[in-house]
Formats: C-alpha cells, structure tokens, sequence
C-alpha cells in the first residue's frame, strides 16, 4: 500500500490520483472509439466526460461530507481538500446519472443512445479506480483467514481499525468484477435490443457487485442497518438494491417503448 507517489514541496502525486486520471483518460478513449462506429459525435462524448467526472467528484465529497459531518466541524474549507481521501461513491454514482443524461437532453441527442455508448468506458473506469483506492488504503475490508488476505502497513486507516490482522482485499474484489461488467457489456453490445439496454445492464450488474462486496467490507457502526445470520447489512447496500430495482424497471419501461 502505498498512497503517495512522489511529494515535491506541498503538492503531492497519489496513487489514488494517478487512478482517477488514467482512469478518466482510457474511458474517454474508449467512448470515443465507440461513438465512431455510431451516430454519436466525439465533442459530445468528451464534453460528457468532463461533466461525468465532475459531478462524480462532487457528488461523492457531498455524500461523504453529508454523512460524516463531525470530521468537518473544525473548519469547512477541510471540506475542498480532496486529497485527504472522503468519497462516498454512490453519491457521485446517483450525480453523474442525473446530471449526465441531463447534459445529453440539453445537447438534443438520444439519451440512451449516447448512454450505452459510454456504459463500458464507466465499469473501466471504476476497475481502475478500485485498484486507486487499494493503494490509498481507503474502502478496505474486515478480518479473514482466507489465503489471499492482505496486511496494511501500520500507518494505515486499516491498522487504525484492525491493527496488523490479515483483512480482505475488498477493493480489489470490486476491481476485478468491474472488469468482469466491462467483459459482460462488450459482450452485450453485439447482443443489445433496444437502446438503454447498455447502460442500464451496467448499473444493475455493477450494483449488484457492490451489494456482494459489501459483505466483506469494512464499515463505522453508523452505517449498519442490522444483521441477518452472520451478515451485516449497510446504507451502501439499501442503495445498491435500489440502483438493481430502477436498472430492471428502466429495462422493462425501455424495452416495451422500443418494441
């Protein structure tokens, strides 16, 4: 684990940064490869992304900020400092959606044309990510004996919590069945029946790994909602299986207008 990069005077080079930059970057380039095979044009698929990452950040630190509001109350300019790590990614997730097809709608294109253009470019984008964030050491998981647990170095926010036991390495976990979606929605796309399918197979795949994940993850005991048999359920969760019922009611709804 190791968060920063290089430091030269006060600025610093973070794994995390260097993530959300490639990552920003190649889904970018594949949205563009994609719009050339269709009517989208490649100024819009830019443009979207710049707005995408924008409100993704903000709706992230907004969430974040919203539900941990007693780590703030000392100064709200530690509210800009992005740096120090505090997203909560539903919040950017729900953001991104609302604000992205608002953009499309202003620009006079097709909404779901556009969206299953750019739906593989978000599951690359959140595969790197995830791998940004296992090296920052945030989104870390709880105690385990299985074979491929990981142990944070002592200056972690996970050995804050659990000093030096082996934890699962729930980021990675994300990060490989993002790519899992991505594989999935190429596949789709060769596949798809109306326009929307893309995107919204995205979000119902890509919630239900979270809603998994979230099981072997690591939460503060405000976030849980209760406990069935040996597993503890979390606000992440209740999203996540509110993101996977609007994905399959937006599915249906599309699929009868298109056919």
């Amino acid at each position: 684990m190791h968060p920063e990069i290089v430091r030269i005077g006060g600025l610093r080079l973070t794994f995390y940064g260097l993530a959300l930059t490639v990552s920003f970057l190649l889904g970018t380039h594949l949205a563009i490869r994609r719009a050339k095979k269709s009517e989208v044009p490649e100024d819009l698929v830019v443009w979207l992304a710049l707005v995408i990452l924008l409100l993704a950040v903000a709706g992230s630190r907004t969430l974040y900020v919203v539900t941990h509001w007693e780590e703030f109350r000392g100064g709200f300019a530690s509210v800009f400092k992005l740096w120090g790590g505090g997203l909560t990614m539903y919040g950017g997730v729900v953001a991104a959606i609302v604000g992205g097809i608002a953009f499309i709608r202003s620009r006079g294109y097709p909404v779901w044309s556009v969206a299953d253009t750019i739906a593989p470019s978000l599951a690359l984008g959140e595969g790197i990510t995830r791998i940004g964030c296992f090296m920052n050491g945030c989104c870390f998981g709880v105690p385990t004996g299985l074979p491929w647990a990981v142990v944070f170095p002592e200056d972690s926010f996970a050995a804050a919590v659990f000093g030096m036991a082996a934890i699962h390495p729930s980021q990675l976990y994300s990060s490989a069945l993002a790519f899992v979606v991505l594989a999935f929605l190429l596949w789709l796309d060769r596949r798809k029946r109306f326009e929307g399918q893309l995107f919204w197979s995205y979000v119902l795949t890509s919630a239900a790994a979270r809603f998994l994940v979230d099981f072997t993850r690591y939460y503060g005991d405000g976030d849980y909602l209760g406990q069935l048999g040996f597993l503890n359920f979390n606000n992440n969760q209740l999203i996540a299986l509110g993101l996977m019922l609007t994905s399959l009611i937006m599915m249906r709804t599309l699929r009868r207008r298109q056919t």
